[in-house]
């Protein structure tokens, strides 16, 4: 099981955008200084762009940048995920397009997982504020040489620039999820 730590640290805490068109999503960071408050009460903040990666602060914590909208670099533990994230190369699913799909593997502790990750649809969701919203829904499906089973969901909001929720399950019966219940900017 491979969660994206930064979404593992908001779950272990309790919990856990460009402009579209259609049904497409040019990549874009949340404007500097739009804040991020998820229902465990963790707090991040935009601070800018760098390439494919959001420049972010975790109030009472450390900087991290988020790849894709998807993955956190260095982790909420502050491990390194440089590797994992070259194997994966999350940035091919930008920009978003319902059906998009990219696919990779990576190998850790002595064992190789193949990941597809996809861009399932496109829906009105409720999000922050109890608020209608459009998303894009990614899934990325992890299976393991040893049978091992995940799923991640990740709902990301063309109007935040940003994951307004994120869901994982995995084949032993483990769930988790993390939800924006707060913008401001």
């Amino acid at each position: 099981m491979r969660l994206p730590a930064f979404f593992a640290a908001l779950l272990a805490a309790g919990t856990v955008s460009g402009a579209a068109s259609a049904q497409s999503m040019e990549f874009a960071c949340p404007d500097p200084g739009t804040a991020f408050t998820y229902d465990s009460g963790v707090k991040v903040v935009a601070r800018g762009r760098d390439g494919m990666d959001c420049s972010m602060d975790r109030v009472g914590g450390k900087p991290f940048k988020l790849r894709a909208l998807l993955f956190d670099n260095p982790s909420a533990d502050g491990a390194d995920l440089t590797a994992y994230l070259a194997a994966l190369r999350p940035e091919r699913l930008w920009p978003l397009e319902v059906g998009k799909k990219i696919e990779a593997s990576y190998r850790a502790g002595g064992g190789t997982w193949t990941y597809t990750l996809a861009v399932a649809r496109y829906e009105r969701r409720t999000g922050p504020g109890d608020k209608m919203i459009d998303a894009f829904l990614v899934e990325m499906n992890e299976t393991g040489d040893k049978g091992q089973r995940t799923i991640s969901r990740w709902w990301i909001s063309p109007a935040d620039k940003f994951a307004i929720r994120y869901d994982f399950s995995d084949g032993a019966g483990k769930a988790n999820r993390a939800v924006v219940t707060e913008v401001s900017r």
